[in-house]
């Protein structure tokens, strides 16, 4: 059990602080992470200091609990050996750089689907309904395109069908899109995974509640497959921000990378 290193424990109680404060301040209604969670860009909510603030807040008890666990057993280790100063910008640098990646990836994902928005609440028509259809995975096109079908047999005003559907768009914007902010240390966490992976690449690790030991270099292979599998299939019912996770690895073995092709960097000295 190794001690746990000062980068790690300053780490670990900003993070403990932070989530001690949140569920105070909302038994009296006040929700922290309106400020500092991460939310996309386009919402009222968005602030830029978010890409830092969001690594410190979570979901709840067993989020933290496992990213906390994750830290203590990859980033002490990491940091015995790097230093607190070389630790704490790799931590910091993997964090920012999974929220501006999953900030990127979310764009992405979301622009088919708010330029037909746009479209259909400047020129309301069956055909710029219809064309919503398809454009985001919580959308049922079938319902939509009934909607449309309706419209043009003319078995409802047209103006109830606009009314109704603008209604539903915008709970559906606000739900999923717009108020529904990224939190947690994963990313960074994912990117002290590839580090300890290619610091300690044959060091045998297990997966939680499964007795098998794994190569480090495995284990975090596996993990990044994973999180890729999820992340381009992005299923309705999953909320986790996988590319986010991508990001913070992403981002390390960049470091990494650099670091080991530029080894005498006086910043960490």
């Amino acid at each position: 059990m190794l001690r746990i290193s000062n980068g790690v424990k300053y780490i670990l109680w900003a993070n403990i602080i932070l989530f001690a404060l949140e569920y105070v301040l909302g038994c009296w209604d006040i929700r922290l992470d309106n400020y500092l969670a991460l939310y996309y860009v386009k919402s009222p909510y968005f602030k830029p200091m978010q890409f830092i603030t969001y690594m410190f807040m979570h979901g709840g008890i067993m989020h933290i609990f496992f990213n906390m666990f994750a830290l203590i057993q990859f980033g002490s280790a990491i940091e015995s050996i790097w230093g607190i100063k070389r630790f704490t910008f790799y931590y910091m640098a993997t964090g920012i750089g999974a929220g501006l990646i999953n900030m990127v990836a979310t764009h992405l994902e979301l622009s088919p689907f708010l330029d037909a928005v746009n479209a259909y609440f400047s020129n309301p028509t069956p055909d710029t309904l219809e064309s919503m259809a398809n454009t985001s995975r919580f959308i049922n096109p079938d319902v939509v395109c009934q909607w449309a079908d309706i419209w043009r047999a003319g078995k409802m005003e047209p103006q109830a069908i606009i009314d109704e559907s603008i209604s539903q768009i915008q709970d559906l914007m606000n739900k999923h899109y717009l108020w529904q902010p990224m939190v947690g240390a994963s990313g960074a966490i994912f990117g002290l995974l590839l580090a300890f992976g290619m610091m300690f690449p044959n060091l045998k690790l297990q997966i939680m509640f499964i007795p098998i030991d794994i190569p480090a270099k495995y284990f975090v292979a596996l993990y990044g497959v994973i999180e890729l599998v999820f992340g381009i299939n992005d299923f309705q019912w999953d909320n986790v921000a996988h590319y986010a996770h991508l990001g913070g690895m992403l981002i390390g073995l960049m470091l990494m990378l650099w670091w080991k092709k530029n080894p005498h960097n006086e910043l960490f000295n």
